[in-house]
C-alpha cells in the first residue's frame, strides 16, 4: 500500500512559515504541495520546507519544488529546504538544484539565516 503524503504545519511567524513534509513526493503529492506553497507565497512570507519525513521523491515532486522556488523568487520571497534525507539530497545534488535552493540542516538554522538576511 502506498505511503500517504502529508503536509504538517510547523512554527510560523510574521516572516516565515515552516511546513513539514511526510511520505512520498509523487505525482499525487505534487499538486498538493504546489497549492500550499502558492498560498504561503501570496501571504508575503518565506517558506521553510522540512523534508526530513520524505521517503521518496519522483520527478513530479522535484518539479513541484522547482515551481514553488520560482514562484517565491518572482514574488521576491524565499524558499528554504531543511533536513534532506540522503536519497532526496542525492536527487537534488544530481540535478544541481542545490546551487539555487538554500538547504539547511535544521529548521533553527534556516530561521537564523532569515534573520541574518
Amino acid at each position: 500500500m502506498p505511503e500517504s503524503f502529508q503536509i504538517l504545519e510547523g512554527p510560523a511567524d510574521s516572516r516565515a512559515v515552516v511546513l513539514r513534509l511526510v511520505g512520498r513526493m509523487d505525482s499525487a503529492a505534487a499538486p498538493l504541495l504546489a497549492q500550499r506553497c502558492a498560498a504561503i507565497s501570496k501571504s508575503g512570507r518565506t517558506l521553510v520546507l522540512n523534508m526530513e519525513g520524505v521517503t521518496f521523491i519522483v520527478s513530479s515532486g522535484v518539479g513541484a519544488l522547482l515551481a514553488a522556488a520560482e514562484g517565491f523568487r518572482q514574488a521576491d520571497r524565499e524558499l528554504h529546504l531543511v533536513a534532506l534525507p540522503p536519497a532526496v539530497a542525492a536527487v537534488i545534488r544530481l540535478l544541481n538544484l542545490h546551487k539555487f535552493l538554500p538547504i539547511h540542516a535544521t529548521e533553527a538554522e534556516a530561521m537564523s539565516s532569515l534573520k541574518a538576511a
